[in-house]
Order: structure tokens, then sequence, then C-alpha cells
């Protein structure tokens, strides 16, 4: 399957990232003489095809494709055992994983978030969860390039290594999740203090009970208004936020 990616930004993102294999980049006239876009082809040595405005357009490529496209390959999710590897060696490492996010729209924006916040990676399942996808790309909006995504075949798995490796596992969930877990606080009272893994759960269902079982704590937003909970994309953006400000 081929995956696509359009817009200026998102393309220089991604020929820049270690993460995609480019098959080809169609490109409208009018960046013919952009340095940066030359310098990254060829860098890359990735084959580019050249378009007057017009065949660009009868090419039937989306309007917001703001004249280039790269078509990528498949996504080459990095093992688990090479991200370990390249984590960056700083003090309080920050992980986010991903528990059934059936929405492409939520899982990019997601990848989009954690680039901002510099989250060293994301891991999600095989199964039961939406893949990088031509949707996922756009909705990131070049974040995907920079953010390694591990793909396992099973979650509780992952958790027990990360606790091996001196992760605490932190679950953001609902203010009263079952009373799974004593251990629960509001986001902005939580401070990272170790290497962490934040996990976010299936947007009508929330994170497994397995998995909340084997969260060190809780996290939950304070709303009002009788707003029972908020969209997952959102929720990790606000829980970023406050975590990564107040990383040790």
């Amino acid at each position: 399957m081929t995956l696509v990616a359009f817009g200026y930004h998102p393309v220089i993102s991604i020929l820049q990232s270690p993460y995609f294999c480019l098959k080809k980049v169609i490109i409208q006239d009018k960046y013919q003489n952009d340095k940066v876009l030359s310098k990254w082809l060829a860098e890359k040595k990735v084959n580019f095809q050249l378009l007057t405005k017009g065949e660009f357009e009868r090419a039937s490529f989306s309007k917001k494709s703001q004249g280039i496209v790269a078509l990528l390959h498949d996504y080459d999710y990095l093992p688990l055992s090479r991200l370990w590897q390249i984590i960056p060696q700083q003090k309080h490492p920050l992980l986010v994983m991903l528990d059934r996010v059936e929405d492409p729209h939520n899982f990019g924006a997601i990848l989009r978030t954690s680039a901002a916040f510099s989250v060293d990676g994301i891991i999600i399942a095989s199964r039961n969860q939406v893949p990088v996808n031509s949707t996922v790309i756009k909705v990131s909006a070049g974040g995907i390039a920079h953010v390694p995504i591990c793909r396992v075949n099973s979650l509780g798995e992952t958790v027990n290594e990360l606790k091996k490796r001196g992760y605490k596992v932190v679950a953001a969930t609902i203010p009263n999740p079952l009373s799974i877990s004593e251990k629960i606080a509001e986001c902005h009272k939580f401070q990272i203090s170790s290497p962490t893994c934040l996990i976010f759960g299936n947007e009508h269902h929330g994170i497994k009970k397995s998995l909340l079982q084997k969260s060190d704590c809780c996290l939950f937003i304070p709303v009002n208004n009788n707003v029972s909970s908020l969209n997952v994309a959102t929720s990790c953006g606000i829980i970023l936020s406050w975590l990564v400000l107040s990383r040790d």
C-alpha cells in the first residue's frame, strides 16, 4: 500500500525524517528553484517529477496539497528493542502508549502533539488500533516525522518490560476508574521524576482493565459543567503540556 503526504512543510519534515522511505515526490514547477526542497531531494536521492500547474491540477491532487505530494512506502514501525537504543540519554524519557485508538484523526493529532512536546516514542498494538495511514500522516501535519512509533503484539507484556526498565506507567483516565488504583491525582499535581510511559485509551471504552491494573497510578483532568470526558487527542495535549512542564 502506498501512503500519501502532501503540503510543503509536512513533505520537508518527512524528507528529513529517518522513519520514512519515499517512493517519489511530485512537485509543481513553482518549487523548481526552492533550495531547501532541492537540498533534501538530493541528499535522500529521492525520485521526483516536476509538473506545471495545469498538469498538477489534472492529476486530481487535493487543492490543499500546496503543489507538492510525496508517495511513501508503508510505514516501517520501529522494533521495541531499537527504541531503547535511540531514546535520548536524558534523565526522564517520556513515552506515550495508545490502547485501541480507532480514529485516524485522533492518532494524527496525538502524533502532532507528541512531536510538539518532544515525546520520545509512541507505542501501539498490532491489533484493534488504527495503523499509520495517509489520514494519520495528513492530520499529524509533519509531526509523524519526528516521533518513532513502535507496534507490539501485547501492550500488557510491553508494560511489564517498561517496568523492568524503571519506567513509571501512568494511565490517563476519568476521575473514578472503578477503584482500580488508589493512586489517582489531578494531572497538574503529577510531576515526572522518573522515566514515564503515559497510557491513553480507546475513544469509547477507555483503557482496558488489565492495563489499568498494571499502571502505577492514574491521572485525570478536572472538568466543569458536567462534562464527563474529553476527546482522547484533546486529553493527550492537556496532560502532556502539564507533564512536560513538570519534568525535572
